[in-house]
């Protein structure tokens, strides 16, 4: 795979298992940054661990506004925007 994604900045929120775990993963080997939002944080802080410098973990209910705000100005302050 290339590096599609370099230089971009990704939130994928249900990002610990599944579907957003899969493309966090894939994300970062196209090079984007990537904070994965999720409930889940023991699943979430591990992968954020394993798959490096390039994510961070935040954990976020995307059914509360002032989560959604949180992640967003989290992911601003980690990566820029």
């Amino acid at each position: 795979m290339g590096k599609e994604l370099s230089g971009k900045v990704a939130i994928i929120t249900g990002g610990a298992n599944g579907i957003g775990r899969g493309t966090a993963e894939l994300y970062v080997e196209e090079g984007a940054n990537v904070v994965i939002a999720d409930l889940d944080e023991d699943r979430g802080s591990s992968l954020s661990a394993t798959l490096g410098p390039a994510t961070r973990f935040k954990r976020t209910d995307v059914a509360k506004r002032e989560d959604v705000q949180a992640l967003v100005d989290f992911a601003v302050a980690e990566f820029g925007g």
